[in-house]
């Protein structure tokens, strides 16, 4: 059930008019039942390995928070630890681990006078989801052990993972605000309700108008054995354009249905290709993610408490096993890897500008505190991110390496026609960006705009319930009449 299709739009009213009309003490129950129904409804049988991950680590948060001052709270934490990365690892990295050694096997024979059948691969079905509820058990279990209460009530705490707003694709949750919201007793809001349908709305026009007609765009640009430097670059946008409004309208509408039953999930971005470094851009894209790693993982490895190199390879570490979590292929190791470059870079470059007395920083200071300084650092932020996006995007490492080799600006890449340009022609992708775009200024811009106004126009930057209703019937009805025919699967479902 995607939330973008008929099945939510019946689905979600049911359950958000069930959940207001009941006593406060069903709702619990009522999300568990309707979160377990949403997640049943793509495979029934992996609803019986969420409920058995659930109980495990129910289990094992009470066990640790009885014993997490003795010795075997320790061997609790790493047993309910190994339960999760093992379960993860089996349904997710298989066929990768199997693969890989498939290829070294075949590449070794010759040298090694192997002689070796290859490993039958399982095909194991990944279940949906499984990389965030992992995460947020995992996050569970040491929270407890490093002193946070065991969540008592199962209901609440098996909702803490099913909740089907974040239930597939995130965001990843804090157990400690999530179950205080399950708890506390609900009074509908009209303010909160209203701001969860615009950013219902919001997120759906970004998913079905602006990604799902770049989709297929993408798809042509980098399934392109002859590409040109023009196709390069419009496949590397688009895409750029496409895992933004995707994923992010996906956040969208799992926060805009959570806070319309007054639940306040977690926000995963904040304008991320307005970066102006590589730091800044992880603080802004995929936050919740960010934060876990940076909480669970780079300061397990030692964190920045380490030596200059050893807070460095940390940092590597923590991106690259990043990169491994998106996919179960070596384009995303990379496109980690890659990532843990750039920011070791940026880390230094940051460390130079603060410490050192020469001109020369003195004068990269300056220059970073002007407006020129700020836009060379936004757009030499993005042109990297782009550049990771082609290994994140690419089916493997020679589609990737490909499309970069055509971005390259050489005579051959160039001469070579744009032949996206016809399929652009006939789309409606770039009035819709331009739409968005512009609805986009005047929403950020709604309160300077109207200190400019004339007293009588006031008015339009806050107008009353009837008109803001047509707004939202306008933004549904919009977003639906641009879809294309064939919807496209978010692109973290494989994740």
């Amino acid at each position: 059930m995607l939330f973008s299709s008929v099945a939510y739009l019946l689905f979600f009213p049911v359950v958000l008019a069930l959940f207001w009309l009941l006593p406060h003490r069903f709702r619990s129950l009522l999300l568990f039942i309707a979160s377990y129904y949403f997640y049943m409804s793509w495979i029934p049988a992996y609803g019986l390995l969420l409920f058995a991950l659930t109980v495990g680590n129910y289990l094992f948060g009470l066990a640790i928070g009885a014993h997490r001052e003795k010795p075997s709270g320790k061997g609790l934490l790493t047993l309910a630890v190994l339960l999760n990365l093992s379960t993860l690892c089996y349904f997710k990295y298989t066929d990768f681990f199997l693969t890989s050694i498939n290829k070294a096997l075949t590449f070794g024979q010759p040298w090694l006078s192997l002689n070796v059948s290859a490993i039958p691969l399982q095909h194991v079905l990944l279940p949906l989801g499984i990389s965030f509820f992992v995460f947020e058990f995992i996050h569970y279990v040491v929270d407890v052990h490093r002193g946070s209460s065991p969540v008592k009530n199962f209901i609440n705490f098996s909702l803490f993972a099913a909740f089907f707003p974040s239930q597939i694709a995130g965001p990843i949750k804090r157990y400690q605000q999530f179950v205080k919201q399950l708890e506390e007793r609900r009074v509908f809001s009209g303010a909160l309700f209203e701001r969860g349908l615009a950013l219902l709305l919001q997120g759906l026009f970004k998913k079905i108008a602006i990604a799902d007609n770049l989709s297929n765009l993408v798809a042509h640009g980098f399934s392109m054995h002859s590409l040109g430097c023009a196709d390069a670059w419009v496949s590397a946008l688009a895409f750029a354009i496409q895992i933004y409004c995707d994923f992010s309208g996906y956040t969208d509408m799992g926060r805009g249905s959570a806070l319309m039953m007054g639940f306040d999930l977690p926000d995963n971005f904040n304008y991320p290709y307005l970066a102006k470094n590589l730091s800044d851009f992880w603080k802004r894209w995929h936050i919740s993610l960010s934060t876990w790693l940076r909480d669970y993982l780079y300061i397990a490895l030692g964190g920045n408490r380490v030596g200059f190199y050893r807070r460095y390879f940390n940092l590597f570490m923590t991106m690259l096993l990043g990169g491994l979590w998106h996919g179960a292929s070596w384009h995303f190791v990379v496109w980690g890897a890659f990532h843990g470059l750039g920011l070791i870079f940026s880390h230094t470059y940051d460390h130079y500008l603060k410490e050192s007395q020469s001109s020369l920083a003195e004068g990269l200071r300056k220059f970073h505190c002007g407006s020129l300084g700020a836009l060379i650092a936004i757009a030499s932020t993005f042109l990297f991110v782009l550049v990771g996006w082609v290994f994140f995007r690419a089916e493997s490492m020679s589609e990737a390496l490909r499309v970069l080799q055509a971005m390259l600006p050489t005579g051959h890449s160039l001469s070579m026609p744009f032949t996206l340009y016809g399929e652009m022609e006939h789309s409606s992708v770039l009035s819709v960006l331009i739409s968005y775009s512009i609805y986009r200024l005047i929403a950020d811009g709604r309160s300077r705009l109207a200190a400019y106004l004339p007293q009588a126009f006031k008015h339009l930057t806050a107008p009353r319930i009837p008109a803001r209703a047509f707004l939202y019937l306008t933004a549904f009805f919009l977003a639906v009449s641009f879809a294309p025919n064939a919807a496209s699967p978010f692109i973290y479902f494989a994740f």
